[in-house]
């Protein structure tokens, strides 16, 4: 059957923009008519501690109603509440991304109540699964996600651009009273590193590249019984212009064929490549 929703939104910002020192800070409203009205705040700020270095700060809220697919589809819930959630930031920053030499070091954290996540029904018993389907959205009372992001990037010539990254996120739920208070979230890895390699040759414009991401294992289900294996996936990516308009590329990605995993029972691509051509007027 049909189903209808009604979202209405307003924001509002007021800034302060410096020389080595800028503040921002925002309300939003949302009105929606299955879940009523919210409203959340937002700021950051950002200055200069030394030459070229920039120490960062954010706090955020945030209010997500669920889709009418989490809802209403095959594998909805009508019983889903909104997601609310806290968010606080603290980095620091050398230069930006075009410079020669980038580096970017951030720590976060992230509390959340009714946090949406989908349930499989191979890992879990629950009423909803009675009429056969595959699994269902359901909330998370309360889960805390923190970590840590590095960054480095290194134009060494011109031609040249390398960039790494590592990423440690740790999510937990924090309900109180439930069987899998203290649990890993469903799917969500701890550790991530992904790195890249883009040269452009002197001679007609030629861009090749490649990138490597690895992830390390995760839990399929909230009870952590249901093991996913770390993988790591490769890609390389070419193009080369013809003239100012026009522009030929390729890209193979998941070069070495893995086979891996990102929710228990779901398949992934393989090795696949594209080639196409692009046009700019």
């Amino acid at each position: 059957t049909d189903q209808k929703a009604d979202l209405t939104s307003g924001h509002a910002l007021l800034g302060w923009y410096g020389d080595g020192f800028t503040v921002a800070a925002g309300a939003r409203i949302d009105d929606h008519s299955r879940f009523g009205s919210e409203v959340t705040f937002g700021a950051n700020g950002a200055f200069d501690v030394v030459a070229g270095w920039r120490v960062r700060a954010s706090y955020g809220e945030g209010f997500k109603v669920p889709s009418l697919y989490q809802l209403f589809s095959d594998f909805g819930n009508p019983g889903l509440a909104p997601e609310r959630s806290k968010s606080y930031e603290l980095g620091i920053e050398k230069a930006d991304r075009n410079a020669r030499l980038h580096f970017a070091a951030t720590a976060f954290r992230r509390d959340s109540r009714n946090l949406i996540d989908f349930a499989s029904c191979f890992s879990v018993s629950d009423a909803l699964c009675d009429d056969g389907r595959f699994g269902f959205y359901v909330n998370t009372g309360k889960a805390r996600a923190e970590g840590f992001e590095v960054e480095l990037g290194a134009r060494p010539t011109q031609h040249l651009h390398a960039q790494a990254a590592y990423s440690y996120v740790k999510a937990v739920n924090r309900t109180p009273g439930d069987a899998n208070f203290g649990n890993d979230l469903a799917r969500r890895p701890r550790h991530a590193v992904s790195v890249a390699l883009d040269w452009t040759t002197p001679l007609a414009g030629l861009e090749l590249g490649g990138d490597i991401r690895m992830v390390s294992g995760s839990f399929d289900n909230a009870s952590n019984l249901t093991r996913l294996d770390g993988y790591a996936l490769g890609a390389v990516r070419a193009s080369l212009p013809v003239n100012d308009m026009f522009e030929l590329f390729g890209r193979v990605e998941n070069v070495t064929g893995e086979v891996y995993q990102t929710s228990a029972g779901y398949g992934t691509a393989g090795r696949s490549a594209y080639i196409g051509a692009r046009a700019r007027f």
